[in-house]
Parts: C-alpha cells; structure tokens; sequence
C-alpha cells in the first residue's frame, strides 16, 4: 500500500512538474524569456508560488527540462532505428528532432540569444549544458555504429562530433527560416544528406581523414569530445 501511495504521489509530480513546463514555455512564447517570471508561471499553471519553487528552482531549471527531454525523445529514437546508410539515418534523426521541436518553435525563437550566450546558464555551450552535449554526441555515436555503411572504428569518434555540430548548425539555421513550413531548412538537409553520401566514401582516403581529424578536434571541445592532449599544428 505504502509503495501504491508513493507511486501514486510521484504521478501527480511529475504531471505537475509538466504542466508547470507547459505553462512556462507558453510564457516564454508570448511574453519573452527574460519578461517571464516565476511567479507569472506559477499563476499561468494554476499552483502557488511556494509549490512551483518546490518543483523548480527558477525559469532556468525549467529550460534544462526542456533540452533534457528533446535530447532523450531523440536518443530514444536514434536507438530503435532500422540498419540503414549513415547519410539516411541521419537525414531521419534530424527530420524527427525538427519534428520534436515544432511545437516549443516559439519558445525555442525567444531562446534564441539566451542560448547562444555561453555565460548563460541555459546557454548551448555553456558549463551547465555540458551533460546533454555529452549525451547527444553519445547518440551520434550510436548512430553511426548502426549504419550499413560505419566507417572504420578509429574515424566514429571524430566523425561524431562532426555530425553533431551539423545537427546544432541546422537547429540554428531552422530557428531563422521563416520559410513556408521552414522548406529552406528541408532543402539544406537533403543537402546535407547528398553531402554525406557523397564525402562518405572519402574518408578512406588519409588526405581527408585527416581534414577530418583538424575540424573535429577545432569544434570537438565545444560539442562534448574531450580536449585534445596535443595542441594542433599550426599549418
């Protein structure tokens, strides 16, 4: 009985701990993110004040839920994929994350400087994100492991971090496409995906595994790659 009761009261938490995210991220559609209070949340979300700072810290905490979610929705995604060429598997996983993102598109948009701002706390690349780069790089990794077409073990690690930030440039670029049904953003990862399909086989080559090599370790500490123990040539 004691363990239905506990249960049941971790039930009710959790739906409140939704809808107090549900009524923030209408919030921060409508009025702004920095204008949105706590208070305005509470009362949005129909709790007190007190109850709403039981669940959540501030309006910060209530974004890392919202980064945490779409990464997890999307990671669950990536690992019940069919086996398939690396390029369609990531053109799919990246037409699922648009899809997951299109009903908080305007809570993401008042984001948008907020996010990019890495002193920020919600900040992409800020210290606090750090985990959720980690864990989605992670997923890239997955999905490449699971093509047809993986390329060799030694190239998936950096290939992943490529990926990656490829994923984070077309968020970006689908948060400013006022395009019709953002086609602008549809065009640029079938790009993208011909893009691959087309460099893939390449990378046998050592002149571009090396390319590849410098970019990931340029961009890889920004995305969740460790830091390289070597600092790169200067050529």
């Amino acid at each position: 009985m004691e363990n239905e009761q506990e249960g049941t009261r971790g039930q009710k938490g959790e739906r409140a701990r939704q809808s107090i995210l549900e009524s923030a991220l209408r919030l921060f559609s409508s009025q702004g993110y920095e204008a949105t209070t706590m208070r305005a949340i509470a009362a949005e979300a129909g709790y007190s004040p007190g109850l709403t700072y039981r669940y959540f810290t501030g309006k910060e905490e209530l974004v890392m839920m919202l980064y945490q979610n779409l990464a997890e929705e999307l990671d669950n995604y990536v690992r019940g994929l069919p086996s398939a060429s690396l390029a369609e598997r990531f053109s799919l996983t990246i037409a699922r994350l648009l899809e997951l993102m299109e009903p908080h598109r305007e809570a993401l948009g008042a984001l948008f400087g907020t996010a990019l701002n890495p002193r920020s706390q919600v900040g992409v690349f800020s210290e606090s994100t750090a985990d959720i780069r980690r864990q989605s790089r992670a997923m890239y990794l997955a999905l490449i492991a699971g093509a047809k077409d993986a390329p060799r073990a030694s190239q998936r690690e950096d290939l992943a971090t490529i990926l990656y930030g490829a994923h984070l440039a077309l968020v970006l670029f689908w948060l400013i496409d006022q395009s019709n049904k953002a086609w602008r953003t549809r065009r640029l990862l079938a790009f993208l995906r011909d893009l691959l399909k087309l460099i893939q086989p390449l990378l046998r080559l050592p002149v571009v595994s090396r390319m590849l090599v410098r970019l990931a370790r340029i961009i890889g500490p920004f995305l969740g790659a460790d830091e390289p123990l070597l600092q790169l040539d200067a050529e």
